[in-house]
């Protein structure tokens, strides 16, 4: 049997080597082409995948989310069921729309997900292979390579990898967003948007666990688009399992008495007024809810640094300073998002719990 392996990008191809020597381990009359691998110098590179494409029996496609809107995928495997062959995609990262970018030839393809226990079973079925003790081995080491491939190339903590998809499905995020750096994704628009606050509020709703907001005024939040969350936490505090094992929902505002007020905006009274507006609007948000009027309080630090706690993801800025010391415009700047199990998430942590805990309770 020949199999031609199609992969786009740097963990694609790591997936395909992989996938080419377990194959020929299981059984060592599968020939397999990796482009990367078995072209030789001096040959033609198009010319010789054709070659390999028009004499395979099978052609295995390495999906990630990198190579969602590949070409040379979409190329390859058009080309071979044009010819008839087999397309077998391998699906390496959860996807459940992968194959929405093209109508043909994925859609009716049948595909492999690394992540499902019948994989094994599957992979064998796919290249008919003998289900033996010695072949199911081979393949589950095959699976943990594969999920440390995953892990190797993971741009953002694991934890975040939700986040950071919830946020690039939003159109707003998209432009030059985002660069990844140790685990952590950077973010060049969008901070304190109206946009994030819908993506934060949206994941967080009826399956997350926590949200906290280190705010100033929270404007945005009370903003009137946002009543869906509040009826949530008004519902939510009425069941026994209220900061438990249920959600852990935090707000802090700035003190409107508190001196920070003339150094935190240009115009302190216009500002001192929106913060006290807001607040009222807060308080009429939380209505008689004694448990709810516990998830808010006020803060009366100078605010250096912006935290927003999502589940196990920290989205974070910092605020920049004039001449003067006044911090400027926050809306639409850039922003972090990074695991709160990393050195930097659990010094946010450690940080928002002791500002916290020195804060006043909102009456």
């Amino acid at each position: 049997m020949n199999v031609f392996i199609s992969w786009s990008k740097r963990k694609s191809l790591e997936f395909a080597k992989s996938t080419k020597t377990v194959l020929e381990k299981l059984d060592p009359t599968i020939s397999v082409f990796v482009s990367e691998v078995d072209i030789i110098g001096g040959e033609e590179v198009q010319k010789t995948i054709i070659q390999n494409i028009n004499s395979c029996d099978k052609l295995v496609l390495c999906f990630t989310k990198e190579t969602k809107k590949s070409p040379w995928l979409l190329f390859e495997a058009g080309y071979a069921r044009g010819c008839g062959k087999t397309v077998i995609p391998v699906l390496f990262d959860v996807d459940p729309n992968w194959h929405s970018w093209i109508d043909n030839p994925m859609n009716i393809a049948r595909e492999l997900r690394v992540d499902q226990c019948s994989f094994t079973i599957d992979f064998l079925t796919a290249f008919n292979i003998r289900n033996t003790t010695r072949n199911k081995s081979l393949i589950e080491k095959y699976v943990e390579g594969i999920n440390a491939i995953k892990e190797t190339y993971r741009p953002v903590d694991i934890q975040c990898v939700d986040l950071v998809d919830s946020l690039l499905d939003d159109g707003s995020f998209q432009v030059e967003n985002p660069y990844f750096r140790n685990k952590t994704a950077y973010f060049l628009t969008g901070f304190e948007s109206f946009e994030l606050y819908k993506v934060l509020i949206s994941s967080f709703l009826y399956t997350g666990k926590y949200l906290w907001i280190y705010g100033r005024k929270n404007m945005k939040l009370f903003s009137g688009n946002y009543s869906n969350l509040f009826r949530y936490l008004d519902e939510k505090t009425l069941g026994s399992d209220w900061g438990r094992d249920g959600i852990d929902f935090r707000c802090l505002f700035l003190n409107p008495d508190s001196p920070e007020v003339s150094r935190a905006h240009k115009q302190q009274e216009i500002f001192r007024a929106e913060l006290k507006t807001c607040i009222l609007r807060a308080k009429e948000a939380i209505g008689d809810n004694d448990a709810l009027k516990k998830c808010f309080r006020l803060y009366s630090n100078k605010r250096e640094e912006i935290i927003i706690r999502l589940d196990n993801s920290i989205i974070y800025s910092r605020p920049m300073f004039d001449v003067h010391g006044y911090p400027q415009l926050l809306t639409n700047t850039a922003f972090e998002v990074f695991g709160t199990n990393s050195s930097r998430g659990k010094e946010c942590i450690a940080k928002f719990e002791r500002i916290w805990e020195a804060a006043d309770e909102f009456i």
